[in-house]
Formats: structure tokens, sequence, C-alpha cells
């Protein structure tokens, strides 16, 4: 019996294996229409489409023979993205993950839309094996996330814009919903990264009035404090207690970008304490009887009293501050005496079901305060995508220009591992 040559299978392979690069595109796209199981995150998926088509159309000229590493490696770019949507169809994690991605877009939201972007690409919660929960940034490197290592070294260097925002949490959060709110502080990077406040930050710690030593120090902290501030304002004192707990499990000293931990709690209680008499209704303006010697409000002060023009020349609080989080305690009585909490905002569910846990744990678990707020959160849902369909110009434009840049990459010359 005669067959098809070597050559001649191995083309057929490769087509094979771009066409189920195409399919799966397709598969999911339709997975994210309206009425869809993943209709939330149609604005992600939509953008990770755009630049893998756009990536393929560039690779499309390449002979068989040079074709399939580069494919292969977008498969396995592909997969890290893949993996994190396909969680949302397990029951035993859907609930939780949805949960957060409301949460992460209720405190994301309103920045872009002060700054007149537009809500573009939201952040994608995912689960990871990590201790702590962390950020990345559209455009960071995510090479070191992958679940494995890529074919090339042109793959590597493929790796190395990410898309959109995304936020890790440790698997072990599963279990225990107040420690969620650490979400919103790493939402507050995102909110730094695609607003453009890194410098009008750094420039508030230099204008605060601090001695020039420690306003380098504080320049160093400022990317984390800020991120504890919109935590702060976007999830009220029950966040403050959650990240008292997490700290209190940590050695005293500070380590990475962060302040000392008693500094970073002094920084979030600054949030919350009164302004001065005649300042007008401002969270986060220290007052009167505090000197210039309390660094950790002196910097909360110059982080949140005067609007940003980035932000459309509004203060940090006017535009994150979710006033129901601010008062979770009726809220939190309700769900321990075993009501609804009462609210409808993501923010202020989560807010008061961590201020339960926090007042009695064990009526917490006994009135199954978690599973309710969940159920809660995701009843009050609005119907439809998070973000604008079809997608902003800008946010396309981005995703084309990834998938250029990826193609790039990937043909990049001598490129192959060795």
């Amino acid at each position: 019996m005669t067959g098809a040559d070597r050559e001649e299978r191995s083309r057929a392979r490769t087509r094979h294996l771009v066409a189920s690069l195409e399919a799966e595109t397709a598969r999911w796209t339709e997975a994210t229409g309206p009425g869809e199981p993943l209709e939330k995150h149609h604005s992600q998926v939509a953008c990770l489409v755009r630049l893998l088509r756009t990536c393929l159309r560039d690779l499309d000229g390449l002979p068989d023979r040079e074709l399939t590493e580069p494919v292969l490696d977008l498969h396995h770019v592909w997969d890290f993205f893949r993996g994190k949507l396909v969680l949302r169809c397990l029951p035993q994690y859907r609930d939780f993950l949805e949960t957060a991605d409301e949460l992460a877009w209720a405190c994301y939201q309103p920045a872009p839309a002060a700054a007149g972007t537009g809500p573009g690409v939201p952040p994608l919660v995912f689960l990871n094996r990590a201790e702590v929960p962390f950020a990345v940034g559209r455009g960071h490197d995510y090479r070191e996330l992958l679940p494995g290592a890529v074919r090339t070294r042109s793959g590597e260097a493929a790796a190395g814009t990410l898309p959109f925002p995304i936020i890790g949490v440790p698997w072990h959060q599963t279990e225990h919903l107040p420690g969620l709110l650490t979400v919103a502080h790493e939402v507050g990077h995102h909110v730094e990264d695609d607003c453009g406040l890194g410098l009008a930050l750094r420039a508030r710690v230099r204008g605060s009035g601090l001695p020039s030593e420690r306003q380098r120090l504080w320049e160093d902290w400022v990317t984390e404090v800020f991120a504890d501030v919109c935590a702060c304002l976007a999830c009220g004192p029950a966040y403050l207690d959650t990240l008292s707990d997490a700290l209190a499990e940590l050695p005293p000293l500070a380590f990475g970008g962060y302040p000392p931990k008693e500094l970073r709690l002094r920084a979030c209680r600054s949030v919350f304490e009164p302004a001065a008499p005649g300042a007008g209704e401002r969270p986060g303006e220290p007052s009167g009887e505090q000197g210039p010697s309390d660094e950790a409000a002196v910097v909360v002060r110059a982080l949140t009293a005067d609007g940003y023009a980035e932000l459309g020349g509004r203060t940090l609080p006017s535009v994150l501050t979710c006033a129901e989080a601010w008062e979770p305690e009726v809220a939190a009585g309700r769900l321990l005496a075993g009501m609804p909490s009462g609210t409808a905002d993501a923010r202020a569910s989560l807010a008061s079901a961590a201020a339960a846990f926090a007042r009695d744990p064990a009526g917490y678990d006994a009135m199954g305060v978690g599973r309710r707020v969940v159920r809660e959160v995701l009843d009050h849902r609005p119907k439809g995508p998070r973000a604008a369909t079809p997608a902003p110009e800008a946010a396309d434009r981005r995703a084309t220009a990834a998938g250029h840049l990826l193609a790039g990459l990937l043909t990049r010359t001598g490129s192959s591992a060795g």
C-alpha cells in the first residue's frame, strides 16, 4: 500500500496545528456571546482573539518547515489564558472567581471612567500557587507565570507583553471570602498603571513636606501605599481588618517595596480619620491633631487631598470611595442574623462579609455567611459584558499591535532553543 510521503504528512500536520488554534478562537468567541457562560469576559477574549488572529495572519507566509515551532509557542502562550478562563466553567471554582471578578471590576472601572479613557479591558482574576495575591500589569512580562517552558527563545520574548491586567489569588483563599478584599489592593496597582499615575504619586511625596531623606524612602514605598489607599477607599475599614490579620503572620521587617507593617497599617488608618475643621469632607485628610512627624498620615494626605489631572481633575476619594463599604456594621449584623446584607454593590457586600467575620468568626461559619454573600454578589450582577462591546478602538489597536509584535518575536532569526 502506497501513501503520502513524510513531507506531505508534515505539511498536513502543520495545517491542522494552525487550524486548531483558529477553531479555538472561534469557540471561545462564541462562549462570550450574549447570554453565554463567559459573557462577562467578552472584552478579554476579544482582545486575545484579535492578538492571536493577527499573529497567525503574519505567520501565514512562512514555509511549513518554519511555521511549526512558532505556532506551537503561540499555543503555549494561549494556554496561559485558556486555563484561567476554563476554571470559570467548573462549578467548584466558578462562583468564587466570578465574585472576585465582580470585586475587581467594581474597584477598577471608576478610575478609567474618570480619566476619560473608557472601561478598556478589565483585570482578570485567577487562582495561583503563590502564597499571597499579586498583580501583573498590562504590557508587563509574564514568562515566569507560564505553566512550562516555551519551545524557543523568541517564544520566551513573546510572553513579555501582557495584553491586559491580571490578578493572582492563592488557591487556599477560595474557602476564606474575607481574604478576597486583598484583590482591591492589587486593583490599585492596575489603577496606577492604566491611568498613568506613577510620576504623579512620586511628585506628591516630594511635595509632602517630609525631610528629603524620608521622601526617598516613601517614594520607594508609594506604589504599595497607594494600592492600600485604593483598597481602603473601595472596601472601607474591613480592608484594614483583613490586612491587619494578614500582616500579623508576616515577620516585622519590611520586604520588597512595602513599608514596615506598622507604617503600612498606620497609612490605612489615616484614610479613615476625620478631616480637620473647615477642611471639607475628604476621606484621607489628617485631623488637625496630627503633626508632621506622622509620616504615614502626611503621605496619605498628599495622595488624597487634591485632584489628579490624570483622573479628570478629581480626587482619589471622590473617584474610588464606596460609601456603603465605609459603614459595614449594620450589614454585617444582618448577615450574622441569617438575613441578606441589604447591599447591592460587590465592594459593600464583601466588606460586610469581612466585617461579620471580624466580629464573630464562629457565627460567620455557622450562618454560612461566605456562601450567602457570594450568591448575593452574583445575583446583583448587571447583565451583559463588563466592558464596552464592541471593544473600544484603542483596545483593538493595542491587541492588533501586540499580535504583530508577537509574530515578529516568534519569527526572529536564530530564535530556536539550543
